[in-house]
């Protein structure tokens, strides 16, 4: 019910921010204290004493690299640079806060893909300054001035959360029940969100007038690295941990990536491939659910 649900309201953000792009785009300032406040409840919410790395999260983390710089080196060797970028959004991503909630509709690990979610944020944090200024073209920008860009943008929408986080717990510990408390509060950003990210990425599409044949190639290459993603962690984490690493791989929290390729470094046609794979990663986990439930049902008959 709660996937159906934010299924509903990813579609309802969309189509919002889409048509009224105009007005709600002058409130794009408000998106780093959105993504800041959605990242804080589901950090203060953590119990770190249940995260227990194993030998299969580092090659998930060094899948997660790999994907994004295979997908955009080879794209790019095509003489594809736009669209290399784009892919890298989807490619680079780090696991989303939800994943371990659709593990848990499917039966799966939770302690394993909670594990997963957090180291894939520290890594995505840490590496993202150095490789992203290779990925983008802004001839008017130095890499070392891209890069503290880049690091001040996570250091903001990222890393301040953690660390509020952290002296929340400390200081009042019932703290760490927020999570659950604030569940509807958190959707509720959540939506804020993606209706801010529609409005920002239409007011720029639009801006640079693409069409539709310039576009589909970014939708395409999206749904080639969604498809990637949840078919090579499924053969990845085989047979104990493969709809753990499937969704690890598949499920992206594009939000975070969606703001960085917002940002006047990028370019606004790769904005387009991130926005579409938000939309493709909740078909797939839609799919899968709705498999789940019949295995169920079959297995009650």
């Amino acid at each position: 019910m709660i996937q159906r649900l934010r299924s509903i309201c990813m579609v309802l953000a969309f189509v919002v921010g889409g048509f009224f792009h105009d007005a709600i785009d002058d409130f794009k300032y408000l998106l780093p204290i959105g993504i800041g406040l959605m990242l804080s409840i589901t950090f203060v919410s953590l119990d770190t004493k249940r995260l227990k790395p194993q030998r299969m999260h580092l090659w998930l983390m060094l899948a997660l690299q790999a994907f994004a710089l295979g997908f955009w080196g080879i794209i790019r060797l095509m003489g594809y640079p736009v669209l290399a970028e784009g892919v890298y959004y989807c490619a680079a991503a780090p696991i989303a806060s939800a994943s371990p909630v659709i593990i848990n509709l499917l039966k799966g690990d939770v302690e394993f893909s909670t594990t997963a979610m957090v180291m894939s944020q520290v890594v995505f944090a840490v590496v993202t300054p150095f490789l992203l200024p290779l990925v983008v073209h802004d001839p008017s920008l130095s890499y070392l001035e891209i890069a503290y860009q880049v690091a001040e943008q996570i250091a903001t929408i990222l890393l301040a959360p953690a660390v509020i986080s952290l002296v929340l717990r400390l200081l009042y510990p019932p703290s760490m029940h927020w999570g659950a408390k604030l569940r509807d509060f958190s959707l509720g950003i959540w939506i804020f969100n993606l209706t801010l990210i529609s409005a920002v990425g239409t007011t720029r599409v639009l801006n640079m007038g693409y069409d539709g044949e310039e576009m589909l190639p970014m939708i395409l290459g999206a749904a080639l690295v969604c498809l990637c993603g949840f078919v090579g962690g499924y053969w990845l984490g085989y047979p104990n941990l493969k709809r753990e690493c499937s969704q690890a791989l598949g499920q992206k929290n594009t939000v975070l990536t969606l703001f960085i390729a917002g940002q006047s470094f990028a370019t606004p046609l790769a904005y387009v491939a991130p926005v579409f794979y938000v939309f493709f990663h909740n078909m797939a986990n839609a799919i899968q659910i709705t498999l789940s439930n019949r295995e169920k049902k079959k297995r009650i008959r």
